[in-house]
């Protein structure tokens, strides 16, 4: 395993990284920086089709630019001098129309008219846009963006462009960022440093400067550490962004993009990443990004204001991590790389809602031709097995978050804590956020992977985001919300995870604690002692389901009555249990009083994201299914229960109901707990000193716990949420064992006869599971 800190390692490789730089090192560097932007093997009919229509978008940008003399803009619909977007979005079609022009086969291949526009369009923008003005309206843009977009044109460009012209450009990137290790908003940290590091690379290499690249190399090295505050990378899948935000899904990929560049830009050279760094890059594709992959598509929960983003949805931001692995897995070592081409292979294979090959103009981070040239050579080589989806569950309790992965569906729980933000407002981005991180469910299912990318965003009730439980407060667009919760986790074994959160938002009186018991194919969500004196009521939100366009599943109750009208009126309906079709089951382990809503509900993306500088204004509409449990105005002791089976069928969750193989064993403010008898597993979450033994298990302070009892072995998993705790925690399970059979070293277990006992010392655990292991 890479060690966990490795600093200075990042900054070369074996053989060339104390070596004096050679003049040909820098036109290395640059060319296999362009072989990740164009390729030469455009032969494949379908990557010559690809070709074709990438090609077509690039002439009509370029028949509708401003090509006179005496211009004011590029573009009409690009135009300002306040908005620094506008200027990227600029050097980011200059940069689309570079592309087709150095592109074999595509219909403005080697034009001399294209080239000349584009050099003096070049011209015009580093006269008029960028490195003549003072940055106006944020630093992103004038530090990351511009630049990003700008270096590939001139690396597309380079023999098409002066000596003068490319030094104008690199130092016009030097003027407003120097020092890759600061940014606008102070220190850059990961995500950013990643970007400003890979900038200073690229303009070292143009600018043909040793001591440009070193910088770059030296400002990398920070940020391959693991992290344990902050932005970053953690060993538990998690990685952040802002200090307080889940972000893989976003800023993570962006990373990973601009990360893998360098690496193959820089192999062969003196600046080369070190074998260590590399091993390390491809850990965490396999422990930050992959679990949080289903189909294809990276998980919404996962991608923090981008999910308002129309051009970002989870399949366009999958499809584009798949993309950057396929130029991976051509840097890495054979035995990694054929992991990540198995892996790949899968996800192309399963993506049935937005296929790899048909090229979209909607994303401004475009897959590249070279991927898409990797993508058809990874599909016709019949040694890469497609990898199938993992079946696993992952708590990241870095970032509040939780996955549980079986055949058929992902279950993904996004929780806030007092570190970790319900969600990310800026910008005028996701200004309806306000629970999409606080106890909510992403449900992903095998043969419904457009569910979310199918404009859930614009058209959903973003009040009801399934499995949240909230007031009925109006919450005004972009209104930030915080916690002073402080649990946000649970512990895991086999592959089974108790999943817990407290609710406890700022400037509300609303509070409760809400359980979810991963038990393979169902999900056990309790919640207790929901309580509030705001005068609002209180409701849990069961599942709020995109059933499509005109979608027909119905939901039946008890075997029984079946909605299928729309309508714009809830339904009021007692039932043990219930079922979507095409969506799966819901269990009820007490008769339950639900509210079920079948309605239309059109909006637009632009309610959401007000910024005004790339849009989609269409009135979108979608069918919803939605069922919630209404706890009335200022309950005082409400509480919820109910077994969640997705995919499951009307037949499942019938069968699942009748056999009554879960049992609620608890479920109060100061315990939870639940058993399925036919796993052997009981899962308890105790949030209180002093809570009560229930099914046998004891704990001493608050913890969460899962034991499971099956063919003579028993496990139990121990772990504090909270990642506050200091000292011991002890668990008792009262169930005999002959003796003790390993587990975490950090693990203290002991055999008693009639039970057993696990007591690990919690200062500094993270959220981190300890586990033990008897013989019954």
């Amino acid at each position: 395993m890479a060690p966990a800190c490795l600093g200075a390692a990042v900054a070369g490789g074996p053989g060339r990284a104390s070596a004096s730089p050679a003049d040909s090192d820098f036109d290395t560097v640059r060319s296999q920086w362009r072989s990740t932007l164009v390729s030469s093997d455009t032969d494949d009919p379908v990557v010559a089709r690809y070709v074709r229509d990438s090609a077509a978008v690039a002439a009509d940008l370029w028949h509708s630019m401003d090509t006179a003399p005496d211009r004011t803009y590029l573009w009409a619909d690009e135009d300002s001098s306040t908005i620094p977007a506008v200027q990227r979005n600029n050097m980011g079609r200059l940069r689309q129309l570079a592309l087709a022009l150095k592109t074999p086969g595509s219909a403005l291949s080697g034009d001399a008219g294209l080239t000349a526009d584009l050099v003096s369009a070049f011209d015009w923008f580093l006269a008029n846009k960028y490195g003549v003005t003072a940055m106006y309206g944020g630093w992103w843009d004038w530090q990351i963006g511009i630049p990003l977009a700008l270096n590939d044109f001139c690396i597309l460009m380079y023999d098409d462009l002066s000596a003068d012209r490319i030094a104008t450009a690199m130092a016009a990137i030097a003027r407003y960022e120097p020092d890759p290790r600061t940014i606008g908003s102070g220190r850059a940290t990961s995500a950013n440093l990643n970007w400003t590091s890979a900038i200073t690379l690229v303009r070292g290499a143009l600018s043909r400067d040793a001591a440009t690249m070193r910088l770059a190399k030296s400002a990398w090295a920070a940020m391959f550490d693991y992290s344990t505050t902050g932005d970053g990378f953690y060993p538990d899948g998690g990685f952040i962004q802002h200090e307080h935000y889940s972000y893989n899904g976003s800023y993570g990929v962006s990373l990973l993009q601009y990360l893998v560049y360098g690496v193959v830009a820089a192999r062969g050279t003196p600046w080369e990443f070190s074998a260590e760094a590399v091993d390390r890059l491809v850990r965490w594709v396999q422990e930050n990004y992959r679990p949080w992959i289903y189909h294809g598509a990276f998980m919404d929960l996962t991608r923090g204001r981008a999910l308002s983003r129309f051009y970002e949805t989870d399949h366009r931001i999958g499809r584009l991590t798949s993309a950057t692995l396929l130029q991976l897995a051509q840097a890495v070592p054979a035995a990694q790389a054929g992991a990540i081409r198995s892996a790949v292979k899968g996800y192309l294979m399963r993506d049935s809602f937005l296929p790899f090959f048909s090229y979209d103009p909607i994303p401004i981070e475009q897959v590249r031709i070279p991927s898409i040239v990797e993508a058809r050579a990874v599909l016709a080589d019949h040694s890469v097995v497609p990898a199938e989806e993992v079946v696993s569950t992952r708590v990241a309790t870095s970032m509040a978050r939780a996955v549980h992965r079986r055949t058929g569906f992902a279950y993904a729980i996004a929780m806030d804590r007092h570190a970790i933000y319900s969600f990310e407002t800026a910008n005028q981005e996701n200004e309806q956020g306000w629970y999409t991180g606080e106890g909510a469910v992403y449900v992903y299912l095998s043969d419904q992977i457009g569910q979310w990318a199918d404009m859930y965003w614009p058209t959903a009730d973003k009040y009801r985001i399934p499995g949240i439980t909230r007031d009925l407060r109006t919450l005004p667009p972009g209104v930030k919300r915080y916690t002073y919760n402080e649990w946000a986790g649970g512990a895991v074994l086999d592959d089974r995870a108790a999943v817990g959160m407290r609710l406890h938002p700022k400037g509300q009186s609303l509070r409760g604690n809400k359980s979810w018991f991963c038990m393979d194919d169902a999900v056990v969500c309790l919640g207790a002692g929901i309580r509030s004196s705001d005068g609002y009521g209180v409701e849990t939100v069961v599942d709020n389901r995109n059933i499509g366009e005109n979608g027909t599943a119905a939901l039946s109750f008890d075997g029984g009555r079946r909605l299928s009208g729309v309508g714009a009126t809830p339904t009021r309906v007692r039932a043990n249990w219930a079922h979507l079709d095409g969506v799966g089951g819901y269990v009820f382990p007490q008769r339950t009083p639900l509210a079920v809503l079948r309605e239309d509900r059109s909006g637009r993306w632009t309610a959401m994201d007000r910024r005004g500088v790339y849009e989609d204004d269409t009135l979108y509409t979608r069918r919803f299914a939605t069922m919630w449990i209404d706890h009335g105005t200022d309950p005082t002791d409400a509480r919820y229960a109910y077994v969640q089976l997705p995919a499951a069928s009307r037949a499942d969750a019938e069968r699942f109901a009748r056999r009554g193989v879960v049992e609620v064993l608890a479920n109060t403010p100061a315990v939870q707990a639940a058993t399925r008898r036919d796993l052997g597993l009981t899962m308890v979450n105790v949030w209180a000193s002093g809570a009560p033994p229930v099914g046998g298990i004891s704990v001493d302070r608050p913890a969460s716990v899962v034991v499971s009892d099956v063919r003579g072995t028993l496990g139990v998993a121990i772990c504090d949420p909270t990642q506050l705790l200091t000292g011991t925690v002890t668990v008792e399970v009262s169930v005999p064992a002959r003796r003790y059979l390993g587990g975490d070293a950090e693990a203290h277990a002991e055999c008693h006869g009639n039970s057993v006992s696990l007591t690990v010392d919690m200062t500094g655990s993270a959220g981190r599971s300890y586990v033990a292991r008897f013989r019954r």
